[in-house]
């Protein structure tokens, strides 16, 4: 919970109007394609789940999300819900990069696009509610292996999303959301995190904070217990 503590005088502040001036409109869910990256992901499809399937067969290596980001211990607290990490909060992660140079060659045409991983949820796992902490941000998540007809499910702020490989989602991660791996099998989706478009001020603002981002231990902690992983992973996998 320390970045909701570190920024939560800030947050409360700026909820409101990144709502308000949100060029999205203010929504529980949104046209993925008015981001264009999207598009662009989608049609790049065969390439990004090629990328991401060879990357999941060391599955077992990855890490559970919590053991990097300790205050997400509530959210999940066993081994079920686990990352590979590309890039967060604008830091580059450039090994673990080189595994996907297709899709890394998409993403890095768009600088709005500050966070960006492969999310697996294990066999009849399901992520306990829980709340975006940043209003900043919009999340969109790229279907990339969706084992079973809709029982794959995000419920966001009361309202149900099934996953569908080769799709994506975009939605406001503020609103309490849950979500579900009703089947036997891993369910992984590419995570991004897209800077809510807003015109200026709140644009600039917005990225302010960002960029401020690195001096909470919610970014710095993680970033630490990711170098250690990563040194750990690539050992191992020499």
């Amino acid at each position: 919970m320390e970045l909701q503590i570190s920024t939560l005088w800030i947050e409360k502040l700026l909820h409101k109007p990144f709502h308000k001036h949100s060029l999205l409109g203010d929504k529980k869910f949104f046209d993925p394609h008015s981001v264009p990256v999207a598009k662009e992901l989608e049609d790049s499809f065969g390439d990004v789940q090629d990328e991401i399937k060879e990357i999941l067969k060391r599955y077992d290596g990855f890490a559970p999300f919590q053991s990097i980001s300790p205050d997400q211990t509530y959210i999940s607290n066993d081994d079920r819900w686990r990352m590979f990490f590309f890039k967060a909060a604008g830091v580059n992660f450039g090994r673990n990069k080189q595994f996907a140079p297709k899709t890394m060659a998409i993403l890095d045409k768009y600088p709005e696009v500050i966070s960006a991983y492969i999310s697996v949820l294990g066999p009849l796992k399901m992520l306990n509610p829980h709340n975006g902490p940043w209003s900043g941000i919009l999340r969109m998540h790229l279907g990339v292996v969706v084992p079973g007809k809709d029982k794959c499910t995000l419920i966001n702020g009361g309202e149900a999303y099934c996953w569908e490989e080769g799709k994506t989602v975009l939605f406001d991660d503020t609103y309490e959301h849950v979500a579900i791996n009703d089947t036997n099998e891993l369910r992984a989706v590419l995570f991004l995190d897209i800077m809510r478009p807003l015109p200026q001020p709140w644009k600039f603002i917005n990225w302010f904070v960002l960029r401020a981002s690195i001096l909470f231990p919610y970014v710095w902690i993680p970033y630490f217990r990711h170098k250690k992983w990563e040194k750990a992973f690539y050992s191992e996998n020499k």
